[in-house]
């Protein structure tokens, strides 16, 4: 069974580099604009169920999806909500500088956390499918996911972009990576068991 991981469409705080988190911030035009093109490109693959995060801008993005491919309403999946990021949420993610600012607030959701929920809820999806599922989540949950399964560090992950995960047993968590951020991932450079 294969999994596929879609980031949501871009919002205006993604367009200023605004930590969102659990902001429920709705998507803009330009995102809009990327679900659309992104659900041609998914229209007739033999994808079979569709979940999301409850947040607005996942569910948009992933109603879209639904409507455009004929795989409908999704289902809404609590455990791949965004990493809460605390007191950092509508501050810039860039320092002065340009450097990437740290996500080590105290308020900010340990990493721990949100791997367990996020394995949790591939678990769900793996148990309830019986084939191919796509789940529309957010940035941070894939990266942090991507960089517990690859033996290398996970690329920034983009709007709309596809990461597929499929089931097997000898891999770490019982995933190997497929595609991260819409590139093909050589399989050794998956975690085994």
């Amino acid at each position: 069974m294969r999994i596929g991981l879609i980031r949501h469409g871009e919002t205006e705080w993604n367009r200023k580099a605004l930590f969102q988190g659990m902001s429920d911030i709705p998507l803009n035009d330009t995102g809009y604009d990327q679900a659309r093109r992104t659900a041609v490109l998914l229209d007739g693959q033999p994808w079979s169920a569709l979940f999301c995060s409850p947040l607005t801008r996942t569910t948009q993005t992933a109603t879209e999806l639904g409507r455009i491919t004929g795989l409908g309403e999704p289902t809404p999946l609590p455990d791949v909500v965004e990493r809460s990021f605390g007191d950092l949420e509508g501050e810039t993610v860039f320092l002065p500088d340009g450097t990437r600012r740290l996500a080590d607030h105290p308020t900010v959701e340990p990493v721990a956390a949100v791997l367990a929920r996020t394995y949790r809820a591939l678990e769900h999806v793996t148990a309830s499918c019986a084939s191919d599922a796509l789940i529309v989540t957010h940035g941070t949950v894939v990266r942090l996911l991507l960089n517990d399964l690859l033996t290398v560090a996970s690329p920034a992950i983009n709007n709309l972009a596809l990461t597929v995960l499929e089931t097997d047993p000898a891999a770490r968590h019982g995933f190997r990576v497929r595609l991260a951020n819409g590139y093909p991932v050589a399989a050794e450079l998956t975690h085994s068991v």
